[in-house]
């Protein structure tokens, strides 16, 4: 599902959706379009512009996951402002990119997020990275491995087999790192992570 009110983008994300062999059960311009569209498909996941002509994007998953928390939504914008990337994954998204990326790294994001995994623009990490004055470290070195492999959009399918470590495992680390950094989602805690310092890029 694409909600993106520009018609020229919005038609060029479907498009390279498409040939990569995704199903795009609807494309709509505004964020009450959105919100009927998404809750009458289900799609597996949303790729939703921050900014609507009648409404925040931020807004519009916030209604959706209260709805189906189960939701993949994938928030994207123009605005390289980290203060919109905070507001983006506070509400429950599982990843964020930017417009003027290029389409393999918003591929990338679709699939992460499609396998239940987080994604963050490597373009918004490397700004993030080191944001706020130096603090001790909350997490373990596992934590932080395991939350770094998925902020690179790894799966924890994929984490569980390259540190061979059970599935289970791997989702306790990131529990237990989401818990000690304040984060209900795995892309806010990427975030929170990298701006701490405890993630190196």
């Amino acid at each position: 599902m694409v909600v993106e009110d520009h018609p020229t983008v919005r038609e060029g994300l479907c498009l390279v959706l498409e040939r990569e062999g995704y199903v795009v059960a609807a494309r709509v311009g505004t964020a009450e379009e959105g919100h009927a569209a998404i809750v009458a498909a289900t799609p597996d996941v949303a790729l939703i512009d921050v900014d609507l002509p009648d409404g925040s994007g931020v807004d519009l998953t916030r209604r959706l996951l209260r709805r189906d928390s189960r939701l993949g939504v994938l928030l994207y914008t123009g605005v390289d402002d980290p203060a919109v990337l905070e507001d983006a994954l506070a509400c429950g998204a599982r990843g964020f990119t930017l417009k003027t990326s290029d389409p393999e790294t918003m591929l990338n994001a679709v699939r992460a997020v499609a396998a239940g995994g987080a994604f963050v623009d490597p373009n918004v990490r490397h700004r993030l990275a080191r944001r706020e004055a130096p603090v001790d470290r909350v997490l373990t070195v596992r934590e932080r491995e395991v939350l770094g492999r998925l902020a690179e959009g790894r799966s924890i399918e994929e984490i569980a087999s390259e540190l061979v470590l059970s599935t289970e495992t791997i989702r306790t680390h990131v529990r237990n790192a989401m818990g000690k950094l304040g984060t209900r989602t795995r892309a806010h805690a990427i975030v929170v992570a990298l701006r701490r310092g405890e993630l190196a890029l």
